[in-house]
């Protein structure tokens, strides 16, 4: 029996087999089903490194000497090295942006007597808390979401163990003050993790429909106010059901 004749692809039909098949790949390896895993950094080389670094030097005094490829790679032999330490660098040093600014706030705000609440939306989605550090918090949740699962725990373990306990202590010095405690089977952990959840998603959000984020409502932008609500809901008065 005669094989029926095959129909030629469009030009078109190629071209999305093709782009599917690489979306499979990529998900594949950020998922760490793949033995190769996606590099989100591919695009920074060595070379792009040294370029910044010997125009920095040469910028604050021209007679400096330049940093040669030679210093570089007796550092990072391979291309790959350099990547996993530049991973691991941003992981580590974004993992509580900004912290000395949200401290200040705190003390300001408690100094006034502000309500808890008060203190909750300038330490946790205060308008200045979600932009300065933008362009850190993107690369970062790319990378999280980008690299490949095991390494990304890895590199991530520290930098987690700090940020839970940094943020719970502010979270613990609101909750005093405002003579608030944890409901029973909510851990501040638990608190600490949603919080970043809302903020993240805002902050993603903000890329898209900057005007979202920008709403107020009494004095409070819809990330304070979603945040504040978590950390109520979290919550209860120290002297509830007495």
């Amino acid at each position: 029996m005669a094989r029926p004749p095959r129909t030629r692809r469009t030009r078109d039909e190629t071209r999305l087999l093709l782009l599917d098949a690489a979306v499979r790949v990529v998900l594949a390896r950020s998922n760490g089903a793949d033995s190769a895993s996606t590099n989100p950094l591919a695009g920074v080389r060595i070379t792009d490194a040294l370029e910044e670094v010997n125009r920095e030097l040469l910028e604050h005094d021209p007679s400096a000497t330049p940093m040669t490829t030679g210093a570089v790679y007796n550092i990072w032999p391979a291309q790959e090295d350099f990547q996993l330490s530049l991973l691991d660098h941003i992981l580590t040093g974004s993992s509580v942006p900004g912290i000395d600014r949200v401290e200040a706030a705190l003390a300001a705000g408690i100094a006034n007597s502000l309500d808890w609440s008060d203190l909750v939306a300038m330490c946790f989605g205060a308008d200045f808390d979600i932009s300065f550090a933008e362009p850190t918090m993107f690369v970062m949740i790319g990378l999280l979401a980008l690299g490949t699962p095991h390494h990304i725990a890895e590199t991530n373990a520290e930098p987690n163990r700090e940020y839970v306990q940094i943020t719970s202590s502010l979270l613990e010095r609101i909750l005093a003050y405002g003579n608030r405690r944890m409901l029973k089977g909510r851990s501040m952990e638990d608190l600490v993790w949603a919080i970043e959840a809302i903020e993240v998603g805002y902050l993603l959000r903000r890329r898209s429909h900057p005007d979202v984020t920008a709403r107020t409502n009494h004095g409070r932008t819809v990330v304070q106010s979603a945040i504040v609500a978590l950390v109520e809901s979290f919550t209860e008065p120290v002297d509830a059901g007495r």
